[in-house]
């Protein structure tokens, strides 16, 4: 282990953090200064940060250019049948009814937390039933404003996976490193959880490069793979097993194998 945590230093120390993240979702919430714009930014950018980095990037932008400088006020203020007028694309399983539907349920969330914040939602718990109960409060919403009926599509499903269901969550956990780290790139601004309950965000290259490095051996992405790979981290730092995380996403994985 001590092999890998010099290689890993090695690599974390001679990042180059600030252009890495033009390549990385994290992009999106960087261009606001308020918390709230951040907070709501972070929730969509991350829950669209899958498939090609090219696609969900373009899908973004025009996103974000709809929801202009503000994108706080937008969510709590926003018409579901304006929105669907104005957003002329679908984006892989959701169509444009899922994806007004996900930010019709961000509305009603802030608007139903005392803090205003999605913060509120991860409160109690372990780490994955606090992920569990923010996905089922999420779930409780009425979308009969969107669809006709209050139904749950495949598509808007796609936005809240359950980790007791065993999905890694990878979104919704990199959303909460976001959140709750305060170094390097991330925003610290939540205090409900700490950086040493956080899972790492598993999606195919770390669950590859985790194997690789003996992090786990674990043959499908679930979300005890995810925790098998934190706890290994865990070893190497116990306050902040995703202080890797980043790196391994952006940096010269061949340098620690």
């Amino acid at each position: 282990m001590d092999n890998i945590r010099d290689k890993l230093e090695r690599l974390y120390n001679s990042f180059d953090f600030q252009s890495a993240v033009k390549r990385d979702p994290i992009r999106f919430p960087k261009i606001y200064k308020k918390a709230l714009d951040i907070e709501i930014a972070g929730i969509i950018a991350s829950s669209f940060a899958y498939g090609s980095i090219k696609c969900f990037c373009n899908f973004l932008e025009e996103l974000f250019n709809i929801m202009g400088k503000h994108p706080s006020d937008f969510i709590l203020n926003f018409n579901p049948a304006s929105l669907l007028k104005k957003l002329s694309i679908k984006y892989r399983f959701s169509s444009v009814y899922d994806i007004v539907a996900f930010l019709f349920i961000l509305k009603e969330l802030i608007h139903q937390s005392p803090t205003k914040s999605l913060e509120y939602y991860f409160q109690s718990g372990s780490h994955i039933q606090k992920i569990s109960s923010f996905v089922q409060s999420a779930l409780k919403v009425d979308l009969k404003p969107i669809y006709g009926k209050n139904i749950k599509t495949r598509g808007l499903l796609h936005f809240f996976p359950d980790p007791i269901k065993g999905s890694p969550c990878k979104r919704i956990n990199l959303f909460l490193r976001w959140m709750v780290r305060k170094r390097d790139v991330d925003f610290g601004l939540w205090n409900t959880i700490k950086p040493n309950e956080l899972i790492i965000p598993l999606d195919v290259h770390i669950w590859r490069v985790s194997k690789k490095l003996g992090f786990t051996e674990r043959k499908v992405q679930s979300i005890r793979t995810a925790q098998e790979i934190t706890d290994y981290l865990k070893e190497i730092e116990p306050e902040d097993p995703l202080k890797y995380d980043f790196v391994l996403c952006h940096g010269d994985i061949n340098s620690l194998i």
